[in-house]
């Protein structure tokens, strides 16, 4: 590096660049953190112009292994190239070690002592060549799913990365280390990541967050990650989660370029409420123009350069959105959510030095717009919309400020004294969602039978205005209650375990159509942290034919010897699909097949026997794509009303195979909706939605994606990994139709 070089660096350090001396992650300062993926090391004219443009500080891009062009030898020069363009625009790179070379392994992801020892190598020797530029090394990319070859395998990645990250901290150890960049928040993963002992090497655990419901369902998942993290980070390390990958297609089902626009501020305002300091919006811009190819139409701008024009890329809402994010909030933290007692409604507060600036940012996750009123002093606000449109300006009078509130973030400035919002930014902030695994939190009371937030709540006065702040709390090992099945004259209760000790009671509560031998009993249950699943038998007078409701009610003895009492199953409408428990062999086959389906090269052997009160599916995979179909026949398949979803119960083999429904519509629209994988041999609940919501695939009819009354059940799928598994089975039990 030459002196005037050195001297410029140092100037860029001084005065805040993305650069520094000594790497640091960003702070969560708008727009440090927030940027795109990139797929090029040569920008086009004009380009990283209009990205700097938008506000962006940081690009993702792949640092391929392809670069040891020979054992031993290095080419980073692309590298160089971008990297020193970048620098011009203050934009900091996040490189991702990642991919295989021919020279190690047949071409696959590193899998051998020599192998693993060149990546690490290599990895030590980029981030040795590239010191001190503020560049993060991110190991791998999403090597939980089929970017790690021949198949995903976390033992073998975590073997890489450990030996990546004992190499790198001691070719250079103040160089910024993360991963493991996984595809979704892929919790088995992560944990098996953790287990391992990464959490001694990485500097921060990077997730893409991908999905297609709206980014605010990312919070409680947040929570549940950053709980493991802390359980398995060493002592007094502070590890931060980053969004290193994330973004919506505009092709996607009920997608389309206002709805990408939309979702973009609101998934970065969410990420910085969850303090996660970096967030990677996929794509840059578009990566082709089919418009079948959901991969294509992720970016923020159109796909077509436009040479000799500015900008250069046709922005999207999403650019122009991201653009007005950035420029509204700059110099702004998150500093609380405003509750509004409606949860669809999020109100954000920002501020700036220390609360002497203050900003909001109102929208609601429902469909159709909502009215609502911020509590607040008198005064009035400027308005801005998420694309950067100036509104009419809002005044609050003694009730609050009352506006409207849709999809589209709004931009609210207060105007005039700022004295009163001073006061509410010094007051402490709320967490979004936390997991706890203690009975009674900080924040309020988790139910131990239930993963569902607890909501907590915590009134402030300012001044004469009461503010509220609310918290998600979440039990992060809860005593799961499985779908209780009426079989056999009895109500099968399964609680599966997680990490509890536990004892107490439980009786139903009958409302209608589910008749206990014995109403007022109560039940006894003892659990153990080693018990998997243990059973309760209630008996019955009958099994019910038609709709039935009911609940179970349990007293539990905690460990300080207190007694409460839970709702653990609340009252639903049900009807079972068929009782298992009341067919023989020959009117199983009457009723129920067993077809396969998927590549019709790939061999398979399928068969379904009762098995106790369950269909026992053996089934036998080859190689390649292929699934199971267990199909209703003639009126099972009819199904009255609009029900929510169909609950089912069935027993894993730790086959990795996933589960699906599909149902159909009156026009002839089919609907594939996923459930899981079966990971582990023990229990397993899915609740498959049958509203339109949720929904993996569809097609048929007139492909519209609307629900068309009455619908038909269509079959409960076991689909393959593609890889040869086999002969295994899967016991499932009695569906279940669930209204409410």
């Amino acid at each position: 590096m030459s002196k005037i070089t050195s001297f410029l660096f140092a100037v860029l350090f001084l005065t805040g660049s993305a650069f520094a001396a000594k790497p640091a992650l960003p702070s969560l300062t708008v727009p440090d953190g927030l940027g795109y993926n990139i797929h090029f090391t040569d920008a086009r004219p004009g380009e990283l112009e209009q990205l700097a443009a938008s506000g962006a500080t940081i690009v993702r891009m792949d640092f391929g292994w392809w670069t040891e062009i020979e054992k031993g030898q290095y080419d980073f020069s692309a590298f160089d190239r971008l990297t020193a363009s970048l620098e011009k625009h203050n934009i900091r790179p996040l490189y991702i070690l990642d991919y295989s070379n021919r020279h190690y392994d047949n071409g696959l992801s590193p899998c051998s002592d020599e192998g693993r020892k060149a990546f690490a190598k290599w990895a030590a020797a980029a981030a040795v060549h590239f010191k001190d530029k503020g560049i993060l090394w991110e190991m791998y990319n999403e090597p939980n799913i089929g970017f790690w070859k021949p198949k995903p395998n976390a033992d073998d990645y975590i073997k890489l990365a450990l030996e990546t990250g004992r190499a790198l901290r001691e070719a250079a150890p103040d160089e910024i280390y993360i991963g493991p960049a996984t595809s979704d928040i892929d919790i088995p993963f992560l944990e098996a990541c953790f287990k391992g002992g990464l959490l001694e090497y990485w500097d921060a655990v990077s997730v893409h967050p991908y999905r297609q419901t709206n980014p605010e369902t990312v919070i409680a998942e947040y929570a549940k990650l950053r709980y493991l993290i802390d359980k398995y980070a060493p002592k007094g390390k502070k590890i931060p989660i980053l969004s290193a990958e994330w973004g919506y297609s505009t092709v996607w089902n009920n997608f389309n370029d206002e709805r990408q626009g939309k979702y973009l501020p609101r998934q970065w305002m969410v990420n910085l409420a969850a303090e996660v300091p970096i967030s990677i919006w996929y794509d840059w811009h578009d990566d082709g123009t089919d418009p079948k190819e959901s991969e294509h139409h992720f970016g923020t701008t159109n796909h077509e350069y436009r040479k000799d024009q500015t900008p250069v890329y046709e922005p999207k809402p999403s650019y122009i959105a991201a653009k007005t994010f950035n420029e509204t909030f700059k110099g702004f933290k998150y500093n609380k959510r405003l509750w509004t007692d409606d949860p669809s409604v999020y109100v954000f507060l920002f501020d700036k030095d220390n609360g002497k600036e203050v900003k909001l940012a109102a929208w609601t996750t429902a469909k159709e717009p909502k009215n609502i009123e911020i509590p607040c002093s008198l005064g009035k606000f400027g308005v801005v919309s998420y694309l950067g449109e100036k509104q009419s300006e809002l005044s609050a009078n003694e009730k609050g400020l009352a506006l409207t509130v849709s999809g589209g973030a709004v931009y609210l400035t207060p105007q005039g004294s700022k004295g009163w919002w001073s006061k509410l930014a010094a007051e402490q902030s709320f967490p979004l969602a936390v997991y706890d695994a203690t009975d009674q939190t900080a924040y309020g009371q988790t139910n131990p039978f239930s993963a569902e937030p607890y909501p907590s709540i915590a009134a402030r006065k300012i001044g004469s205005v009461s503010i509220e702040q609310k918290s998600d709390v979440i039990c992060p090992n809860p005593v799961a209650v499985a779908l209780p099945i009426p079989a056999k004259n009895e109500l099968v209760i399964k609680l599966v375990n997680s990490e509890r000790n536990m004892s107490g009671d439980l009786r139903i509560e009958t409302v209608n159509g589910l008749e206990p031998d014995n109403p007022q009993q109560w039940y006894h249950f003892s659990l153990k942290k080693e018990d998997a699943v243990t059973e309760i038998r209630i008996p019955l007078k009958s099994i019910p034919t038609k709709n039935y409701r009911f609940s179970i009610e349990a007293k539990v003895v905690n460990d300080n010897g207190i007694v409460r009492s839970y709702t653990i199953f609340p009252v639903r409408t049900m009807k079972l699909v068929d009782d298992f428990s009341s067919r023989n062999e020959e009117t199983l086959n009457k009723n129920w097949s067993i077809n396969p389906d998927g590549d019709s090269k790939v061999e398979s052997e399928q068969s379904i026997v009762l098995d106790n009160g369950f269909v026992k599916i053996t089934y036998k995979f080859g190689e390649g794509w292929k699934f199971v179909q267990l199909k209703p026949r003639g009126d099972l398949r009819k199904i009255n009303g609009k029900p929510k979803t169909l609950g089912l119960l069935i027993n894993g083999d730790g086959s990795d195979c996933s589960v699906n429904i599909r149902y159909t519509d009156s026009k002839g629209q089919t609907f594939q909706v996923h459930g899981g994988r079966l990971k582990d041999k023990k229990p397993y609940y899915f609740e498959f939605a049958l509203d339109g919501t949720n929904v993996a695939a569809h097609w048929g009819g007139p492909n519209d994606g609307n629900i068309n009354y009455p619908i038909e059940f269509d079959s409960i799928i076991v689909d393959g990994t593609r890889q040869a598994f086999g002969p295994s089975s899967v016991n499932v039990a009695s569906p279940v139709l669930i209204y409410e």
